[in-house]
């Protein structure tokens, strides 16, 4: 092993010097062999499917601990390396050397402490490679298919089951339920009780106009709910009552009363999103119970198509198709290791009541009976006491099932690399850029560079805060102020290098060479950021009307792409910016 190193060093010294001073090859072989490891790792991490239980598994690398294994890792690579690094310096030993020698070095010290801290993208690959082989897309939507079918029958709320729930057949899903909880009588005509809860429908009428418009127009106050598209918001308001008893067959929970989604996958678009509440019309009804209010008008159109299967099951009444799903169901369930006790024929007898129109008749739990239960209360409210009459022994951890669906789901669409790309990505540029200011200045150089930077900010600051008091606090003038200031200071900076290095002590070039090294990309950023200003207030004067992200500005123009522009950039300027270096090297003393 010895002989091959050896060899291989003297092979780079000959041919490759740079390489071999930087230590890249060695560095290198040992991340990829690490960052492999930490895709095995990653890809064996959620072989048990009780892993998916809990909400956030995507987020398993930090939860079992890998990323503190990562960090010490990373930290030995990266000391190890700066020691054997710091051996040799050819610039400071003023060796001949070119722009393109400098740049390779700093190119070379950007991916080595890329590779050196990257091992979360290669263990959180492997977490996507497993959950996407063993659950491919076909197979996964057929899982929450039957998953949704079967959630008719969890019978665990009771709430669920209740009247003012119905959301078909027509006309229950053009209704808006009123539900009132308490011992007051609702006054509306045709309301239909089941405890101590009224539930009164009503027909819907609509009228279209902007979001504004119940401020200024008073026949758009007093909606229900409003769905917003584009610039125009449709308000939706409570017409006449609607007699729905003829059309009832109890007021009792019934499974016929279920329109709810278990799972909604995240390739459904049908929920409505935009939708928003008046809850303002009910804060001085007491008793109203508006807390079902955002399910009830959601439901109406994204639960339409599983409402409509759920009721014609049910109206189908055929034994056999009822004990099919929820075998099916059960047997999701045990793949995936949800705790649970019930059989398809146990279950089939506690939901299975035709001659009572499917009324809820037992309950069951979401977590295993304690072995210490308490009993009835007197302050137990009557739907307490319905479901204490109606609880069963049997338990089915649906929690579990959904944060199972939820956390593969999550983890197939999800993309590590591109998530993270960004803040490893410049975590390196300026960790390389520090680097590459000590090797090609010194400790002394560096040490006053970052006390330079203290002081700047500390300047700014004081004027920044100066100006505001004299400008009484206007938030934008004093905004324009301190970019400006910033950019002239950014303009000296960097001009002095490059224009004045013969004119100003060696040490002050260096200093201003070593903050253009590490801050050129910020200027750049800076320079953007108040093109966007200047753009968005030219906006807003023309067209006072639109908000500020209306408004076309260069940086939100292209979003995150600018990170990856700005990096680009970067490269060119540290790549033209290494002749600068040469010729402040070339400098005499003092």
């Amino acid at each position: 092993m010895k002989k091959f190193i050896h060899k291989t060093n003297t092979y780079f010294i000959e041919n490759h010097p740079t390489i071999w001073n930087t230590k890249l090859l060695w560095v290198a072989s040992i991340t990829v062999v690490l960052h492999i490891l930490f895709f095995v790792f990653g890809f064996f991490a959620i072989s048990n499917p009780e892993t998916l239980h809990d909400y956030g598994a995507k987020d398993i690398f930090f939860k079992n601990g890998t990323v503190f294994i990562s960090i010490i890792l990373s930290i030995l690579i990266l000391v190890t390396w700066l020691i054997y690094l710091l051996k040799n310096n050819a610039f400071k030993s003023f060796y001949p050397t070119t722009r393109f020698t400098l740049f390779k070095q700093f190119i070379i010290y950007l991916i080595i402490i890329f590779l050196s801290t990257t091992f979360c993208i290669s263990y959180n690959m492997g977490v996507k490679s497993s959950i996407s082989g063993a659950n491919d897309d076909e197979s996964l939507i057929q899982d929450i298919t039957t998953s949704n079918a079967a959630a008719l029958f969890f019978s665990q709320n009771a709430l669920l089951y209740t009247l003012n729930q119905r959301n078909y057949p027509p006309p229950f899903n053009t209704l808006y339920c009123e539900t009132y909880n308490g011992t007051k009588r609702h006054e509306a005509r045709s309301s239909l009780q089941f405890l101590d809860f009224h539930y009164t429908f009503y027909s819907i009428y609509e009228r279209e106009g902007k979001a504004s418009s119940e401020y200024s127009d008073s026949t758009y106050k007093g909606y229900i709910y409003r769905k917003t598209k584009d610039t125009i918001t449709t308000y939706f308001f409570k017409d006449s009552v609607y007699d729905v008893s003829s059309l009832v067959k109890s007021p009792k929970p019934s499974y016929f009363n279920y329109s709810s989604t278990f799972y909604r996958s995240i390739t459904d678009n049908s929920t409505d999103t935009d939708i928003e509440y008046n809850y303002a019309n009910y804060e001085n009804n007491n008793g109203f119970d508006y807390g079902n209010l955002n399910y009830q008008v959601n439901a109406m159109k994204a639960n339409e198509s599983s409402t409509k299967s759920a009721y014609e099951l049910l109206k189908r009444n055929n034994p056999n198709e009822i004990k099919q799903l929820l075998t099916a169901f059960l047997s999701i369930c045990d793949r995936h290791k949800i705790r649970h006790n019930l059989t398809s024929d146990i279950w089939f007898e506690l939901v299975y009541h035709p001659e009572d129109h499917f009324e809820l008749k037992h309950v069951i739990r979401k977590t295993p009976k304690e072995t210490l239960e308490y009993g009835l209360t007197e302050s137990q409210s009557a739907i307490e006491v319905f479901y204490d009459d109606r609880i069963t022994d049997y338990h089915l951890d649906i929690d579990s099932l959904h944060n199972v669906f939820e956390n593969i789901e999550d983890i197939k669409n999800s993309s590590f690399f591109l998530e993270s790309i960004h803040v490893f990505m410049w975590f390196a540029f300026f960790v390389s850029a520090f680097l590459f200011a000590f090797r090609i200045t010194d400790l002394k150089t560096l040490i006053f560079t970052v006390i330079t930077i203290g002081v700047l900010i500390v300047f700014v600051s004081l004027v920044a805060v100066l100006y505001a008091y004299i400008s009484k606090f206007n938030d934008q003038s004093t905004g324009y102020f301190i970019s400006y200031v910033l950019l002239a200071l950014g303009a000296v900076i960097l001009s002095v290098p490059i224009m004045y290095s013969k004119k100003i002590k060696k040490i002050i070039v260096g200093i201003c060479l070593n903050m253009s090294i590490i801050g050129f990309i910020l200027y750049i950023l800076l320079i953007l950021f108040v093109i966007s200003m200047h753009q968005t207030d030219a906006c807003r004067g023309v067209f006072s009307h639109l908000n500020q992200e209306d408004c076309f500005n260069i940086l939100d123009s292209l979003g995150i792409t600018w990170s990856y522009i700005l990096f680009i950039v970067n490269l060119f300027f540290m790549y033209f910016y290494a002749r600068v270096i040469k010729n402040w090297k070339a400098l005499p003393e003092g």
